[in-house]
């Protein structure tokens, strides 16, 4: 991997649906080179599986991190029990045994038993628990309907969110642009989430989660914001916590261990941080969750 496979693997996080003539764009590069580079990341497997499921905001849940060293013999036994949590989203497993586990919690009364069953499960010791912010968040209310042809379309794209309109369009017996409308409207509500399966662990580079713990009198936004940008050709996805914003971790791209360090060190002199630590991810599992379920807000009649 390179700083361009880094910046496709970043846009497709937030959006798997993007053109090939949007990311080129985006990325600085020919259309060509785009579809090149993302089918060599397929191949390689540090992409897989294009998904599409109802966001955050659909289901009006919180999304919860929570992330500790565990005690327990098999990472790959955890891995197979963590899938009976049904609030389960993704896992992480980094050097030392250090596990970031990520629920979307449908009832924020909730988090506190999603907290104890994934801690028991996994064998964490003393797990710190963040609530990850999200924007989506905000405002829930307006324009947040779902309709049924929503709930069509989505489960048309949910094991490959990159089907061309116009397949979705003739399996559902739909026109084409009906079909655009209300993908369209669901992107611009952020009802829908086009994603997919990162492995970074396959590429044979290294994927680190910093953690960054900001020093008190900075102002956590701007330092986020400004981490963001200085990181922008190496950063894959930074979570900032609403419930502690003093904490920052960022999943980042380095192409050796040298470069990672010469990174924390950089990082570390600027003053901004009370402390920078760094783990190397080593694996990576994901999970249904309640993406089977069917959002409550689903309103039945005429669309």
């Amino acid at each position: 991997m390179d700083e361009i496979d880094v910046t496709l693997c970043r846009l497709l996080i937030y959006n798997s649906r993007m053109s090939y003539s949007e990311l080129a764009r985006a990325a600085g590069i020919s259309v060509q080179t785009a579809h090149r580079r993302i089918q060599e990341l397929v191949s390689l497997g540090v992409i897989a599986r294009f998904n599409a499921s109802f966001s955050a905001r659909a289901y009006r849940s919180t999304w919860v991190l929570v992330h500790g060293p565990s005690q327990a013999p098999s990472m790959e036994r955890v891995l197979e029990d963590l899938n009976g949590e049904k609030e389960m989203d993704m896992v992480m497993v980094s050097s030392g045994k250090y596990l970031y586990i990520s629920g979307t919690v449908l009832d924020p009364g909730r988090i506190n038993r999603f907290t104890t069953a994934v801690t028991k499960i996994a064998k964490l010791v003393r797990p710190e628990v963040g609530v990850v912010y999200n924007p989506s968040l905000m405002d829930i209310e307006e324009d947040a309907t779902i309709y049924p042809l929503d709930l069509k379309i989505v489960s048309a794209l949910k094991y490959d969110s990159r089907r061309p309109i116009t397949e979705v369009a003739r399996e559902l017996g739909l026109a084409p642009r009906t079909v655009n409308r209300h993908i369209s409207r669901l992107m611009k509500s952020m009802l829908v989430h086009f994603a997919y399966e990162w492995y970074p662990q396959r590429s044979g580079d290294i994927i680190s989660a910093i953690h960054l713990n900001i020093r008190e009198g900075q102002d956590p936004k701007k330092v986020a914001v400004a981490l963001v940008r200085r990181l922008s050709t190496r950063e894959i996805i930074t979570y900032n916590f609403s419930d502690r914003p003093e904490t920052i971790i960022s999943m980042v791209w380095s192409p050796s261990i040298h470069e990672l360090n010469n990174l924390v060190l950089e990082l570390e002199r600027d003053g901004i941080f009370k402390e920078v630590v760094p783990r190397v991810v080593l694996d990576a599992r994901y999970y249904e969750g309640i993406k089977s379920s069917i959002p409550s807000n689903v309103q039945y009649g005429p669309r």
